[in-house]
């Protein structure tokens, strides 16, 4: 048999993914702070682009967060003259709807008053954002010997952010090279500071020790913190004979502990909430649902036109005339991907509204069956597509800030043929049966069952018992105790 090399000619069609496809597809995926820093490196390689960009920071209360942020629509946006892109980035869906509810105002304490309690001091130390180190070493630089300072500082750096000093100390006089009963003795004396309960070695200690800093640390009081796990099961019984104490008297004991913080540094933990943005805001209007995407974060695109005219009218050698093109076509390329990616971001957004018309109306209780390819279909794009646009995108409703994909969810078999319910809505209706329930007769996760398929939606147990789980609800045991627990605290 002879080989031999032979050069032939096919004709095939295949699909390539060309880089302006790739790009086009990324952009998709872009959140619109992702395409903002997108735009903006675009912009450091590009000079034919003039990119404007008004970003509208959030400002966060210190001691509440709404869970609606206000419609950032902005009346004197120079954007919104100046720019066809800008005007055609909303959507309105003329569904008629009258209510419109407005987020709530925002108060801030501040500190002022020099002549303060120690809780205040602490406030105003966290709002100054002083670390618990920081805190910690200027009361020992006062309350210790300079020779002690050093060892006293090192210790710090072995607490739990909880305020606890979880490490053994054979383990840190082993690694600090110093002996044992030194260091328990300055772990004593660190006990001392503030806040209360630092440096306890667990949470027994950590109350006893804001115990006794009141004055009221006694022997029933350490029997009753050393059995702590019978006061979680509601054994008030066992508890009275282990203390030798009246049941009222255990109660009180009970409801002293519960104002004790047990984790004394988890004040100086606290970091400024913070919360995402959302890319498309759903308002409802006298004519309608109206959606926008939110223009505080969306970037604009212009070319810088008479720059462009400029350059073209110089007479450059090829190698410039060749970059000039391609940069400019670029730049063109880009303000149509970023427009046709906000118009698509708009029509899926417009068909989960319509599609979900009861949730934004009621909330999630009316949430319905949805899945990608009811809104692939309805806008005559690939599934994919509408994956990529709502992936990571957050959308602000009546109800809060949800994820573009919490409107998609399975379906829930019904007795009404004709009729189903998306998960989401059956795990809302679970947790509205719960917590309208009887507190001292908690219903069963097969009488949850029974009681939603009389509502039209059939779950098997095992399906109460996972959502239950999901929605981080204790068993019916376990709701009938804590029940019983604060019957009794209640009673004193």
């Amino acid at each position: 048999m002879k080989i031999n090399q032979q050069l032939k000619i096919k004709q095939n069609q295949s699909i390539v993914m060309t880089p302006q496809l790739q790009q086009a597809i990324k952009l998709l995926q872009l959140t619109n702070i992702e395409l903002a820093e997108y735009v903006e490196n675009a912009k450091l390689e590009n000079p034919f682009i003039k990119e404007d960009l008004y970003i509208k920071k959030v400002q966060i209360n210190d001691q509440k967060t709404s869970d609606v942020f206000e419609n950032t629509k902005l009346n004197k946006d120079p954007l919104k003259i100046s720019s066809n892109l800008e005007m055609n980035n909303s959507f309105d869906t003329h569904i008629p709807d009258q209510s419109f509810e407005k987020s709530k105002t925002k108060t801030r304490n501040n500190f002022e008053n020099k002549s303060t309690s120690l809780s205040e001091v602490i406030e105003n130390t966290v709002s100054s954002n002083i670390s618990l180190k920081e805190y910690l070493i200027n009361q020992i630089s006062i309350s210790f010997e300079k020779k002690e300072q050093s060892l006293a500082i090192s210790l710090i750096d072995y607490l739990h952010p909880s305020g606890w000093l979880i490490h053994s100390v054979e383990e840190i006089a082993e690694e600090l090279n110093k002996p044992f009963d030194y260091l328990e003795k300055m772990i004593l004396k660190l006990q001392c500071l503030e806040p209360v309960g630092i440096f306890a070695k667990n949470l027994s200690e950590c109350l006893k020790l804001q115990l006794e800093e009141k004055g009221i640390l006694d022997k029933k009081y350490e029997i009753l913190i050393d059995n702590l796990k019978l006061i979680t099961k509601g054994k008030i019984k066992t508890l009275t004979k282990i203390c030798e104490i009246e049941n009222s008297k255990i109660v009180e004991m009970i409801n002293v502990i519960k104002t004790l913080n047990p984790k004394p540094a988890e004040n100086f933990n606290i970091e400024p909430i913070r919360i995402s943005e959302p890319d498309i805001i759903v308002t409802r209007t006298n004519k309608g649902w109206k959606i926008d995407l939110n223009k505080s974060t969306l970037p604009t695109i212009n070319l810088d036109e008479d720059y462009i005219n400029e350059i073209t009218n110089l007479n450059l050698g090829e190698n410039d005339n060749d970059f000039t093109t391609n940069k400019i076509g670029e730049a063109k390329w880009l303000q149509k991907a970023v427009d046709q990616r906000n118009k698509t971001i708009l029509k899926v957004a417009s068909v989960i509204l319509k599609k979900q018309l009861g949730f934004f109306k009621h909330g999630l209780s009316h949430m319905k069956p949805l899945i990608l390819k009811d809104v692939a279909d309805a806008i005559g794009m690939h599934e994919s597509t509408v994956s990529r646009v709502t992936n990571s995108k957050l959308i602000l409703t009546d109800w809060g800030l949800l994820s573009l994909k919490d409107f998609f969810s399975a379906s829930i078999p019904s007795s009404e043929e004709s009729h189903k319910h998306a998960a989401s809505a059956v795990r809302e209706a679970l947790k509205k049966l719960i917590s309208s329930e009887v507190s001292n007769k908690p219903l069963s996760d097969e009488k949850i069952a029974e009681v939603l398929s009389n509502q039209g939606i059939d779950v098997a147990r095992r399906t109460v018992a996972k959502y239950r789980d999901m929605l981080s609800i204790p068993s019916s045991a376990e709701r009938k105790r804590q029940s019983r627990l604060n019957k009794l605290l209640t009673a004193s």
